[in-house]
């Protein structure tokens, strides 16, 4: 544990002491609770992704409520998904071509980090406070 010495305003230490006072708890177990509520959790982002990937999530922590609304609701292009459609039904007719097989295996990963993107936006606004239960609001 490390210590650190923060300076407050008076009118905030006399809040922080009724409140912990009122939960019959220590100043510093009430800080370090609330500490932990606000800050985004530390999320292990896994050493297998593309290290731009990886630098991207972890980036996305100091991203504002804005810019991480956009990015949870995001989606590949219309065009791409079309392709992604058409490439999988080509695949159950016959054979890829190599070029073929390459771009649905591209489509593929770009669809699975926008889906990581989505997932770890949603993630970090609903560690912000907002409530994502309802599956259309990301819609």
């Amino acid at each position: 544990m490390t210590l650190y010495t923060v300076q407050l305003p008076e009118n905030l230490y006399r809040r922080l002491q009724q409140q912990a006072s009122a939960e019959q708890r220590s100043i510093e177990d009430l800080v370090r609770q609330t500490l932990s509520r606000q800050l985004p959790p530390a999320v292990p982002v896994e050493d297998d992704l593309p290290p731009s990937l990886r630098e991207e999530l972890l980036a996305m922590e100091h991203l504002s409520d804005a810019a991480l609304w956009s990015l949870a609701r995001s989606t590949l292009l219309p065009e791409q998904l079309a392709e992604m459609d058409m490439l999988r039904d080509t695949k159950q007719e016959r054979v890829l071509t190599p070029e073929e097989t390459n771009r649905q295996q591209d489509l593929l990963r770009a669809y699975d980090e926008t889906v990581l993107r989505r997932a770890h936006a949603a993630m970090l606004l609903n560690s912000r406070g907002y409530e994502l239960t309802d599956p259309t609001i990301l819609q």
